[in-house]
């Protein structure tokens, strides 16, 4: 099956169940945008400590793992095949922009690296980067083709997009063909527990596949994108999700209304059962993210069938300012 440059996707046996699962591929060229800095010295003090704690969790993580002008750049070179290393201070602000999303959605557990995996997925980011394309399924006449970074795509979320701004990428999920979005629900998988890293200048491979542990004691009820609670506008993009493990979501429906009660449009993406848990997709209608005061959402999901039960489930979201 082959989508848009924007997507790509391979069926790949997945010990799981025996079922076919499926990775993607994101091409995203706004996911280096400029991102505002927030003048820690002169706090404008918060009296929600829900808000506090959103608002630090992005100074901490979000903020903390973006790149910088002073990081170590990558030791490869495309022209003659040399998948150099990713320096370890790349690594570790990619692996904090992971897990600053999975705190976000009330995952505690932290995820690892796989070094085997890691120098797999880096020959997979260099085929990516030597021929200016996403593929899960790289064919041998590429440049600096080798079975080992064929494996890595196979096995990763993959990236025109370098650093910890290509996990923006993935968690964006932008594009036509991107509405089940598959990298969010790969890197938001409460049985996610490690990873491989590959990074180029210019592009990004996330080994996501295989050795699935059991969800954290203290998951959350459900993993939605945005997460309940408060989070920073600028991270809420466009396509919402909400996903729970066995669920069937086939006869569910979503409706949202605003803090004045305003009922907010909603198209609903095709279902896929292809990643991680079990998830609903769907696009609210003109919702502002470029807030400069709190602006609050009310979402709720009728007849989702769970263990043979039909559950509702509502939740709020509020978006805010992180400099305010």
């Amino acid at each position: 099956m082959k989508f848009s440059n924007s997507f790509l996707a391979t069926p790949i046996i997945f010990v799981i169940s025996a079922v076919f699962l499926i990775i993607s591929c994101n091409k995203d060229e706004t996911a280096e945008e400029d991102i505002q800095q927030i003048d820690t010295e002169q706090e404008i003090p918060i009296t929600n400590e829900a808000r506090l704690e959103a608002k630090n969790l992005y100074l901490n993580y979000y903020l903390a793992s973006q790149t910088s002008g002073s990081d170590n750049p990558w030791t490869g070179a495309e022209p003659s095949c040399l998948a150099g290393i990713v320096p370890d201070a790349t690594k570790n602000k990619i692996l904090e922009r992971i897990n600053y999303y999975r705190k976000a959605v009330g995952l505690n557990n932290l995820i690892s690296e796989d070094p085997l995996k890691s120098e797999k997925a880096q020959l997979a980011a260099l085929l990516m980067n030597a021929n200016n394309n996403l593929d899960h399924n790289p064919p041998s006449s590429w440049k600096c083709f080798t079975e080992e970074g064929k494996e890595g795509a196979g096995n990763s979320l993959l990236s025109m997009t370098k650093n910890a701004e290509a996990i923006d990428s993935y968690i964006r999920d932008m594009g036509l063909e991107n509405g089940p979005v598959g990298h969010r629900r790969w890197l938001l998988w409460p049985r996610l527990q490690e990873i491989g890293i590959g990074n180029t200048n210019r592009t990004n491979a996330i080994w996501v596949l295989g050795n699935a542990g059991t969800p954290p004691m203290d998951a959350p009820e459900f993993i939605s994108w945005p997460p309940e609670g408060y989070i920073p506008g600028r991270l809420v993009f466009p396509r919402w999700s909400f996903s729970i493990a066995n669920a069937d979501f086939s006869n569910a429906t979503v409706s949202m209304i605003d803090s004045d009660n305003n009922n907010i449009n909603v198209q609903t993406e095709p279902l896929s059962n292809s990643y991680g848990d079990p998830t609903i997709v769907w696009i609210p209608e003109n919702i502002n993210t470029n807030v400069t005061s709190d602006s609050s959402y009310t979402i709720t999901l009728r007849d989702v069938e769970l263990n043979g039960e039909l559950m509702t489930y509502s939740y709020q979201v509020t978006l805010f300012d992180p400099n305010n």
